[in-house]
């Protein structure tokens, strides 16, 4: 039985597409390892959202080679896909692009056919489950690679994705994560995402089910008195990429900050308590420093549960990439560093309104240090001491104060 080692680089997405490979390979008789250990086959599915994204997916190629020199290594994804035939990879014996990379299984059976028989037990070791839901975007921000990468948009059925979510609570898990390029655009057989939801809601009985990211058109009424169901978790992530409605027209986003701050304050009037993160891009094009002053300060008092900010990474092929006005590295960096002090006090912030207050906890793994971890609906990190095992399982804790990134659990016999 040759034994394959799945990694994966960027969103959820691609954790979604990876976990589908994994179970495909394990039915097919592949025995699944980690990385780490002794592997005959290492494929790697890469991301290209920004150039630190390729460096990464080049390094853990490079890195696969001198762990197993005589190995065989595949990479696949949006990298691949956005280097095209030009893409330079010496140390992959295999490369496959988006258009491609649905066929692994069958070009890794063709080039090592597995000899057991019988299939192997699908054994990832995670409390959730990503689930794609949808595939394909066409809204071409100005600064996004994403739309030429993933270029063709389509949906899975209803029906199939109900069918994997039984699935996969039949496995044992506690938690479901819906997750695609754009799921806010989620449209098969005349079901859009709230009525995906809906019978998702009404034909499993899995405890959680969280959303992965939406726009903020996509937050309707009817959308959010769906979370009057406990189930679904009260977690939204929306990208606002922009305090300045001029950087945002330049970075074409279907939005204004007046249309962001209603669908703001629509969740948080219809999900009261709700945590709502988001994504900042800093030192896009022409950005000056008022533009930055309107994003910091609007970061600062948006009341956000976390703050996802990260340098502006030019893709060549974008709009973005031929506009004027780019700004100097060292100013990025300098601004970056304001954005990361005030996310960090934001986050604080919002833990702190939880001190005192039980939630549930889905828990996951044991650190060094004697603590379990685990996430609450609103995707607060917990770290607590049991006496047990509790991963996998959702208990009602105590938030006692803020430790590290999260928040410290009283302890639980």
């Amino acid at each position: 039985m040759f034994n394959i080692a799945l990694d994966t680089l960027g969103c959820k997405l691609n954790q979604a597409e990876t976990e589908a490979f994994g179970r495909e390979f394990a039915r097919a008789g592949y025995r699944l390892v980690s990385p780490q250990d002794n592997w005959d086959i290492y494929i790697l599915n890469s991301c290209t959202v920004t150039h630190v994204a390729d460096r990464k997916a080049r390094y853990q190629i490079r890195i696969a080679r001198r762990h197993n020199p005589a190995g065989f290594i595949c990479l696949m994804g949006c990298y691949a896909q956005n280097g095209g035939d030009k893409l330079s990879c010496p140390d992959a014996d295999l490369i496959l692009d988006n258009c491609r990379k649905s066929g692994i299984a069958a070009e890794i059976s063709r080039l090592f056919p597995p000899e057991a028989l019988a299939p192997s037990l699908y054994e990832n070791g995670r409390t959730r489950s990503f689930i794609k839901i949808q595939d394909g975007c066409d809204n071409f921000c100005s600064y996004c690679i994403v739309p030429f990468v993933r270029r063709h948009k389509s949906c899975r059925r209803v029906d199939e994705i109900i069918s994997e979510i039984n699935l996969r609570q039949a496995e044992g898990y506690q938690e479901i994560v819906l997750t695609g390029t754009e799921i806010g655009e989620y449209a098969s057989g005349g079901v859009d995402l709230a009525g995906l939801i809906e019978a998702i809601l009404a034909n499993t009985q899995i405890p959680r089910l969280r959303l992965s990211s939406l726009q903020p058109g996509e937050i309707t009424p009817r959308l959010l008195a769906l979370w009057e169901n406990p189930r679904l978790c009260r977690h939204f992530h929306m990208a606002l990429q922009s305090g300045s409605d001029c950087i945002l027209a330049l970075m074409r986003r279907p939005y204004s900050l007046g249309d962001y701050n209603r669908a703001l304050e629509a969740i948080r009037s219809q999900v009261p308590g709700a945590a709502v993160t988001t994504d900042l891009i800093v030192g896009f094009p022409g950005e000056t420093e008022e533009d930055f002053a309107l994003s910091l300060k609007y970061i600062q008092q948006a009341g956000f549960a976390r703050v996802h900010a990260f340098p502006y990474s030019e893709r060549l092929g974008t709009l973005a990439s031929g506009m004027e006005g780019k700004i100097d590295p060292s100013v990025i960096k300098k601004r970056l560093s304001l954005v990361m002090a005030a996310a960090k006090s934001v986050s604080m912030q919002y833990r702190r309104q939880s001190k005192g207050l039980g939630k549930e906890v889905l828990w996951e793994n044991k650190m060094r240090d004697g603590l379990w971890f685990g996430y609450t609906s609103d995707y607060i990190r917990v770290y607590g001491r049991f006496s047990g095992q509790p991963t996998n399982t959702i208990s009602q804790v105590k938030l006692v104060k803020i430790y590290a990134d999260g928040m410290l659990a009283a302890d639980t016999v």
